[in-house]
């Protein structure tokens, strides 16, 4: 009796530790809803959906409030110092946002032309400040949980987007235009989607320990049909960035997480000829899967002529950034206020998006997400410097700085799809933008226990 009692503390104990440096039950349930529904409904870009997105959100994130004023201090992996403060003040950006330019100012009022955007947008951006403190300062375990639990989603919606190659029509669940997209309102979002995911998965792999890699990735063959699925999904939404991104960052993951040779390994074998060949091989399969549709999209006088519009609007957003600038236009106010920047050329169309997050995140904050934009960008080059300067030192990288380098692939597939389309202003998209980024920054801490992906 007193042996199970004494078992029973034990596990009570490492269960409160643990609890006590992630998110609390009750967080963390609201959590696990948060990202199981974020792709369901049109992505959570609509109403109905992304009401209910913020309501979770906003449990995680008087969650993390909780924990903040009963744990003993902030969690590790946001680092100290100034750059713990540099996280931080990233991490209110919205909030600091909002308030200059929705407080009322002695001669000026409010700064934002539409105060009621002002406030959905700030509404809409609960969901992406929880998962960007997911990412950021949960425990270990519960990370490697919300890691897969996105790739599970993503790896839904790609099953989802090949059986539509059918043609079913109740499976476009009323979208417009047929085509795979998943439940999707656009093929571009649902590639995006697909495209962040591909390196997870190619981390998992080999598991984001170094330690007996090759036998890991002999028994992952899971992890092949995950991946050629998340390919062939993409392929098959023709969605051009879509599959240039998804393609770029698992060539990439291919390259930088494979194990690294064994000590006595001959030089055939540390050279790693057979990285290029297992690209091919996947690629070639993907190909078969997804079918041949997306070829004709990247025909250059096509190309040409599909981005005459988008240059037209990006070209009359960045005159209304300057017509608005230092302060912006108000976040949540680019559809109100663009007509009167619209170019001739484009018609009457109703644009109320600029297909260029970056443009349009200038022209609605103007200085103010020129700010949060240069500092996420010192913490990502921060962080980059680190991994660089690790792998360089060692023969290779730790459990935590393999899993930012996946982390980090996956955002690069966003950041570069943004030059050219809208993913941070779809709610499921940009919540797992958040969360990556979140995981990429973790300051590095080399005595964690290894956690295996």
């Amino acid at each position: 009796m007193n042996d199970s009692s004494a078992v029973f503390k034990a596990r009570q104990r490492r269960s409160n530790a643990v609890t006590s440096e992630g998110l609390g039950r009750v967080g963390w349930v609201a959590a696990l809803l948060m990202v199981l529904l974020a792709t369901v409904f049109r992505g959570g870009n609509r109403g109905v959906a992304l009401i209910a997105l913020e309501a979770l959100a906003l449990v995680v994130l008087l969650g993390w409030a909780w924990r903040a004023l009963g744990a003993p201090g902030l969690p590790p992996a946001l680092g100290a110092g100034r750059w713990r403060a540099a996280r931080l003040a990233l991490a209110a950006a919205p909030l600091w946002v909002v308030a200059v330019q929705m407080l009322p100012w002695p001669g000026a009022g409010a700064l934002s032309a539409t105060p009621q955007a002002l406030a959905f947008a700030a509404l809409a951006g609960l969901p992406i400040a929880a998962c960007w403190l997911l990412g950021l300062g949960t425990s270990g375990p519960q990370l490697q949980t919300l890691l897969r639990l996105w790739l599970g989603v993503a790896v839904a919606q790609a099953l989802l987007g090949l059986v539509q190659l059918g043609g079913a029509e109740a499976l476009q669940f009323g979208g417009l235009g047929g085509g795979v997209r998943g439940t999707y309102a656009s093929n571009n979002s649902f590639a995006n989607l697909l495209a962040m995911a591909t390196p997870l998965v190619v981390l998992g792999l080999w598991g984001t320990s170094t330690r007996r890699s090759g036998q890991r990735a002999g028994r992952a063959w899971w992890g092949v049909a995950a991946l050629l699925i998340l390919l062939a999904a993409a392929l098959a939404s023709t969605s051009r960035t879509g599959i240039a991104t998804a393609l770029l960052v698992t060539l990439l993951a291919l390259a930088l997480l494979a194990p690294a040779a064994e000590r006595g390994a001959s030089r055939w074998r540390q050279r790693r000829w057979w990285l290029p060949v297992l690209a091919m091989a996947l690629l070639g399969t993907a190909l078969f899967m997804g079918g041949l549709a997306w070829v004709d999209r990247f025909d250059a006088d096509r190309l040409v002529a599909d981005d005459a519009v988008r240059a037209l609007t990006r070209e009359a957003t960045w005159q209304g950034a300057l017509a608005f600038w230092p302060l912006g236009s108000g976040l949540g106010s680019y559809a109100w206020v663009f007509p009167r920047f619209q170019s001739p050329e484009v018609g009457y169309y109703l644009l109320d998006l600029a297909h260029n997050d970056y443009l349009q995140i200038l022209m609605e904050t103007g200085v103010l997400g020129l700010a949060a934009m240069m500092l996420a960008l010192a913490l990502m080059g921060r962080r980059v410097l680190q991994l660089f300067r690790a792998a360089r030192g060692t023969s290779s990288w730790s459990s935590a700085n393999r899993l930012a380098v996946a982390c980090g692939l996956g955002l690069l597939a966003t950041l570069l799809h943004a030059w050219v389309d809208y993913p941070f202003r779809i709610p499921a998209n940009a919540m797992l933008t958040a969360f990556l980024l979140g995981v990429f920054l973790r300051e590095p801490a080399p005595a964690r226990a290894r956690q295996h992906f």
